[in-house]
């Protein structure tokens, strides 16, 4: 099977272990993502007014977010018996306006392993996109006194071997006439 495809693409965000992957076959094994976030007021678009607010994140946790992300990731590839697919792709355009952590655009054949992404966050007044945006007169605090916040505790043992595998060997195959 061939494809020919002619691609022209247009991402406003890709947000964290996420991604737009272009290519004949892509492998993407133990991604994972852990947040936590308290937010007062969170992200602030297009054509907005924050005006006289009072924005306040109390989190006085003794144990607020402990991760524990022991992943075994495996990864056996398979042969393909039959002939290749074909993937031609021409990029015309690529605009992309915000890539976050452990993110992307991927072309081609790809191979990824492993991704982590942990976050922790108070946030009091979050970003601020886009355009004709006013913030005025607004009171921000964010207040947190933890013992233990958040505790993440990633020991997780990432391997990857991206090593193309020949093709099996071809096993000459009998067939018996039972005439």
């Amino acid at each position: 099977m061939k494809a020919n495809q002619a691609v022209n693409l247009t991402v406003n965000t890709i947000a964290g272990n996420s991604g737009v992957y272009f290519g004949n076959q892509n492998i993407a094994i133990g991604v994972s993502s852990h947040s936590k976030s308290n937010n007062a007021i969170g992200s602030i678009g297009n054509q907005n007014l924050v005006y006289r607010n009072v924005n306040l994140v109390y989190d006085p946790d003794v144990i607020d977010t402990p991760i524990d992300d022991r992943d075994i990731h495996v990864f056996a590839p398979h042969y393909q018996h039959s002939a290749p697919n074909v993937l031609n792709t021409r990029v015309n355009d690529i605009q992309c306006e915000t890539i976050v952590q452990n993110s992307g655009v991927f072309i081609g054949e790809t191979r990824i392993t492993g991704l982590d992404a942990h976050q922790k966050e108070n946030v009091a007044y979050g970003p601020t996109y886009g355009h004709v945006n006013q913030s005025k007169g607004n009171l921000n605090i964010a207040y947190d006194p933890d013992v233990v916040d958040a505790l993440i505790d990633d020991r997780d043992v990432k391997s990857g071997v991206f090593v193309a595998a020949p093709d099996p060997p071809v096993v000459a195959q009998r067939t018996l006439n039972t005439d």
